[in-house]
């Protein structure tokens, strides 16, 4: 080809290497004969690993990575990426020669629409390979189009990753020792492949040493020296399960040594047994029953109060019902549409109803709200929250509702309207009052309304109960002072109020105790069948014994883990009963029945 005999003459011209060095990358990279690039690429480069054949598999009964066996693997691992880091910087020599070439070949030539648009489209697929990948497409690319794409520069195994390396083959012989441990208690003595590498960033960068963690990285910096080893090779069968599963590999067989605690001898690829007694492993049936222990729910009891909620008109008889005189004549009095005064505002509405504190004492005294229903709460929130009213009139307005609810006690009894009066100006000088002499602001003090009601109404029960004490009168009853069950004030009706919330919030608990409970019981009734249907697939051959453990480590309470063991022997036995009992029965013939 002339591009390739062009490209040759403008490396040769040009070529800074050491003539040794330049003609071991050339036969190794596709320049020189063919049998000299055999025999270096044998004595010096490492062929990249992508995946292990069976036969090249490490077998042993309880492998594990003790220091004699780390020791040999470390050994193993920077030959191993000594000559691949000769290979990588002997190959980035070709590709900087290379662009050089098509730098120059792109200045001086003027480029097809063609080839303009194919390279356009190449680049745009091919953008998110790794340099090898990407290299090798862009030379199958060129022989269509031409040496118009410059190649990719491959990087070299740094040193820092040999630290990771030292971390992840600790992570790994834990691992595997946990595994030796599940086998050992089943006494399970079948020699077989060593299991793969499950790799959790998290893990790496949670080591601790003395105390001290092992390595200050990331997990974003784990995962890009993970990815290091697997395009160098020594990581292969690399398999990813889902974001929520730990990544499995392989480590190539070439480096990894490991110790067998069954015979106390160092295994390798080339030393180690043959034997056909190889487990069956199963395919996973991608049924993901992995129960998410990150999955929690926040409750929280907040007053949401929608301003935009439109409220019906509402007038002084659409507020409260009372069958008093004055009411009554109010209603009876009122005439056509032309006597009805029409108020734009639901202010101007409430602020109506507010009373002279004189003629409120007078009414409760005649028993004029014996009957008297309180105001919406839904109105007073709006008027709080989007209202005009000022906050000194919504206090008072708040106060005689007060008053207006809590005369039906005295449906019996007589006070005087003095007294009444004296109640009104007591809770007007010191209810909703800020200590510097201001008032609530009007969302705070409707906040309070809800237990103030309640108060009311157990104040009403208990004189309705207890019918034989008439309460005191206003004046002594609405006294602040009277915190006590014994001077019967309506200040004590706190403390029953306390313990109103208190028993509200034992209920609220034991409420959610008996809900976990039953999620509990529903809990262990399921785990139970999954572990019993798990071990039964065991025992029909539908999955392996690491992925019996597996799956009842993952998806089930420890405590079935820890039953596993002496389940899987009660089966065994049971089921070696039914095939001695069927053995015996067949010795017999039907006649001698």
């Amino acid at each position: 080809m002339p591009d390739a005999e062009r490209l040759e003459k403008v490396i040769m011209s040009k070529q800074s290497l050491d003539s040794k060095v330049f003609s071991l990358a050339s036969n190794l990279f596709g320049f020189g004969n063919t049998t000299e690039k055999k025999t270096e690429e044998n004595n010096i480069a490492t062929n990249i690993a992508i995946s292990l054949q069976p036969e090249k598999r490490i077998m042993a009964i309880y492998p594990a990575i003790s220091l004699d066996a780390f020791s040999i693997t470390m050994d193993n691992y920077r030959k191993y990426i000594s000559a691949y880091n000769f290979k990588t910087i002997a190959e980035n020599e070709l590709t900087e020669k290379h662009n050089a070439f098509v730098k120059n070949f792109l200045i001086e030539n003027t480029l097809t629409d063609i080839q303009r648009e194919f390279s356009k489209v190449f680049l745009h697929k091919s953008k998110l390979l790794k340099p090898r990948a990407y290299n090798e497409q862009a030379e199958a690319f060129m022989k269509d189009h031409g040496l118009i794409i410059e190649k990719k520069k491959i990087q070299t195994v740094k040193y820092a990753t040999e630290l990771v390396f030292q971390n992840l083959l600790h992570l790994y012989n834990s691992q595997l020792m946990k595994r030796n441990e599940q086998y050992m208690r089943l006494r399970v003595t079948a020699i077989r492949p060593i299991e793969e590498f499950k790799i959790n960033s998290f893990l790496v960068t949670a080591l601790q040493r003395n105390g001290v963690t092992s390595l200050d990285l990331c997990k974003k910096t784990v995962r890009n020296h993970r990815q290091r080893l697997e395009e160098c090779g020594v990581f292969v069968d690399y398999h990813f399960s889902g974001q929520n599963r730990p990544v499995e590999v392989h480590i190539n067989s070439e480096i990894l040594t490991v110790l067998d605690l069954k015979t106390s001898k160092l295994t390798t690829a080339e030393n180690q047994r043959v034997t056909s007694e190889i487990e069956n492993v199963l395919p996973d049936n991608n049924e993901n029953t992995r129960t998410d222990l990150n999955e929690y729910q926040m409750n929280e009891n907040v007053k949401n109060i929608s301003h935009d909620k439109e409220f019906p008109s509402v007038t002084p008889f659409d507020l409260f019902f009372t069958r008093t005189r004055a009411c009554n004549k109010e209603i009876s009095t009122s005439g056509g549409a032309e006597n009805v005064k029409v108020l734009n505002t639901l202010s101007e509405k409430l602020e109506n109803l507010i009373m002279h504190p004189q003629e409120l004492a007078v009414n409760l005294s005649n028993h004029e709200y014996n009957n008297y229903r309180p105001i919406d709460l839904r109105i007073l929130f709006k008027e709080a929250y989007s209202g005009t009213m000022p906050k000194e009139s919504f206090r008072e307005l708040i106060i005689q509702d007060f008053f207006k609810s809590i005369s039906k006690i005295y449906r019996n009894s007589t006070p005087f309207a003095g007294s009444w009066k004296k109640a009104i100006n007591f809770y007007m000088q010191n209810k909703f009052i800020a200590f510097t002499g201001d008032a609530f602001n009007k969302q705070s003090i409707v906040d309070d309304i809800h237990e103030l009601r309640w108060r009311i109404e157990w104040a009403r029960k208990w004189f309705v109960k207890n019918s034989n004490v008439n309460p005191l009168f206003p004046a002594d009853y609405f006294d602040m002072t009277r915190k006590t069950s014994k001077e019967i004030g309506f200040e004590y009706t706190k403390v029953k109020y306390s313990e109103h919330l208190k028993s509200k919030a034992k209920y609220e608990i034991l409420k959610k105790k008996r809900e976990a409970d039953a999620v509990r019981r529903k809990a262990t009734i399921n785990h139970a069948k999954k572990f019993e249907n798990e071990v039964n697939r065991f025992f029909k051959d539908k999955t392996t014994l690491p992925q019996l453990y597996d799956y009842v480590e993952n998806n089930l309470p420890s405590e079935f883990l820890e039953k596993l063991p002496q389940m899987i022997l009660e089966k065994s036995l049971k089921m070696s009963r039914k095939v001695a009992f069927d053995d015996d029965f067949l010795q017999y013939n039907l006649s001698e029945f």
